[in-house]
């Protein structure tokens, strides 16, 4: 099949994305595991066909030697050419939009990947059993992914890390990883299965502010303009200057980087990272949107 003319009929099932253009936008990899069920094929398999199905795919074996090496985790929802090509793939594929929007590629010219994310699942066991309870898609949020992510907002709870089941071994491997379940041992993941303590409903006002900033970004990512490393280095000059009277020490003591990181930013020679700019804006009580000074798409875009 030549993509690249553009079909007209659906190659896979025409399954719609989760809340895109929300903060519990769906992460590219909960998609693909929904597609690869559908389909009834391991997510590898399917991932690696819609790659070989993209017109520009020789350019990515190229610089990837080893046979499905190009492939791994961070494929599914990072910043990487595999991820641009899995989305520009599967919105032809499906003729469904917007799975740019399910990753950071909105965001990859001015935030660093590296740290951006904590490969061990994490998830909210009241919003799983919402979500059965009404008969609704089980899906993982992209801010479940987020290593700084610790909170859900909604239910004013951490997100959990641990299995509740006691004879889980983490180091198992499931035989087929499935939504709203354990990937070791199976177990459904709501919240009948723990014993609750007061601890877990303590959130704290910096992880209410993290939160809530990284699922505006999530938010607004399918209406604005992606931003550029140069318009956020001025925007940092700016804050520099007028918010820290030229203080480059402190600035770099606020955002949480090293002053040689900061240099090589201004110099546009290096990305931020969102940690950064997350406690910038926590230091400075400035919304991240806000903060980061946005251009947003015209109603023709």
């Amino acid at each position: 099949m030549d993509i690249s003319k553009k079909p007209t009929v659906s190659y896979f099932y025409p399954i719609k994305p989760i809340n895109i253009g929300t903060p519990m936008v769906e992460c590219l990899n909960s998609y693909l595991k929904r597609l690869a069920d559908a389909h009834n094929v391991k997510l590898r398999t399917l991932v690696s066909h819609i790659i070989f199905l993209h017109p520009e795919k020789r350019n990515l074996l190229s610089k990837e030697p080893q046979q499905g090496s190009f492939i791994n985790q961070t494929s599914y929802y990072s910043m990487a050419k595999s991820t641009l090509i899995i989305a520009e793939s599967l919105e032809l594929l499906t003729l469904q939009k917007g799975f740019k929007y399910m990753t950071m590629l909105t965001w990859k010219e001015v935030v660093y990947s590296q740290n951006l994310y904590n490969f061990y699942k994490k998830w909210c066991p009241h919003c799983l059993d919402e979500w059965k309870k009404v008969d609704e898609e089980i899906y993982e949020p992209f801010i479940w992914y987020f290593d700084c992510a610790t909170v859900c907002l909604k239910h004013k709870r951490k997100l959990e890390a641990l299995c509740p089941n006691p004879k889980c071994r983490r180091e198992q491997v499931a035989i087929r990883q499935s939504r709203g379940h354990c990937y070791a041992c199976g177990n459904w993941l709501g919240q009948r299965g723990y014993d609750f303590s007061e601890k877990q409903y303590e959130i704290t006002q910096r992880d209410e502010w993290i939160n809530k900033s990284i699922g505006e970004l999530l938010q607004v990512a399918p209406y604005i303009v992606p931003p550029t490393i140069e318009e956020i280095s001025l925007m940092l000059e700016q804050y520099v200057t007028v918010l820290f009277q030229s203080d480059h020490r402190q600035f770099c003591k606020a955002a949480g980087i090293h002053p040689m990181t900061l240099k090589a930013i201004m110099l546009r020679k290096q990305r931020i990272s969102l940690q950064a700019l997350l406690s910038l804006s926590l230091y400075t009580k400035i919304p991240l949107l806000k903060l980061l000074n946005l251009s947003y798409k015209s109603s023709n875009d």
